[in-house]
């Protein structure tokens, strides 16, 4: 009897089922009432670095003939800028002098110059390694120097 009395005088609101279920609710109302992907989509065309035009100068040689001294050049897509900007260089500047490694170098990203330069919007960013230049996880797509052996 003294258990009913309880729950009879417990309201909806207090039952942790019930708050967990309004909320997800509410997360639903908002998801569906926010932007679409459309929004997050600036152009329908794709944003190349090099101008397509050029590719068309590439004969997809990847193999020497026999007698042939002139080294293979690499595929317009492959090739990537040097990063340098002022931005690159201060960030550059700043991690050597406090002794910080990146996850960018040491992965050897290739988009290393568009974070550390700040891209088009002037906001440069490096993601610091808090152990040094060895990573704990050791994901088997990254170059960088693990523990794990």
């Amino acid at each position: 009897m003294h258990r009913s009395r309880l729950l009879i005088n417990l309201s909806k609101k207090d039952l942790p089922w019930y708050r967990h279920k309004s909320n997800i609710e509410s997360l639903k109302k908002r998801i569906a009432s926010g932007p679409s992907l459309q929004d997050f989509i600036n152009d329908s065309n794709p944003v190349l670095k090099d101008d397509p035009e050029t590719w068309k100068e590439y004969d997809g040689k990847l193999k020497r003939e026999k007698g042939e001294d002139q080294r293979l050049r690499l595929p317009p897509w492959l090739k990537r800028t040097i990063p340098t900007g002022k931005n690159y260089s201060r960030v550059k500047e700043q991690l050597r002098k406090l002794n910080l490694h990146t996850v960018c170098e040491e992965a050897r990203c290739p988009n290393i110059g568009e974070c550390w330069g700040g891209g088009e919007h002037g906001t440069a960013t490096a993601t610091i390694m808090l152990l040094g230049d060895t990573c704990t996880r050791g994901c088997r797509f990254c170059s960088v120097k693990t523990s794990r052996t």
